[in-house]
């Protein structure tokens, strides 16, 4: 089972330094969580996710707008382990 990578770093940005190659050799792999609805909505959900450790609320990203629904969104990226 994989497993999170503790948040003691901002996720949204991949590990540098690797050359892109046929197989990675990073072991980790991104998984992105997105919030749709209303910007009070969401932002008592990452307050919520905050509180339980989950992240930190800088590593959401800005509010834009779902291009299917036209809702506002945030979207978080998590690298966990494989």
């Amino acid at each position: 089972m994989s497993e999170f990578i503790p948040n003691s770093e901002i996720y949204n940005q991949p590990p540098s330094g690797n050359p892109p190659s046929a197989e990675p050799t990073d072991p980790r792999e991104p998984v992105r969580v997105m919030l749709i609805g209303t910007a009070s909505g969401m932002e008592l959900v990452i307050a919520y996710l905050h509180s339980i450790g989950f992240a930190e609320p800088r590593t959401w990203s800005k509010p834009q707008l779902d291009p299917t629904t036209g809702q506002p969104m945030r979207i978080l990226t998590k690298w966990i382990r494989r």
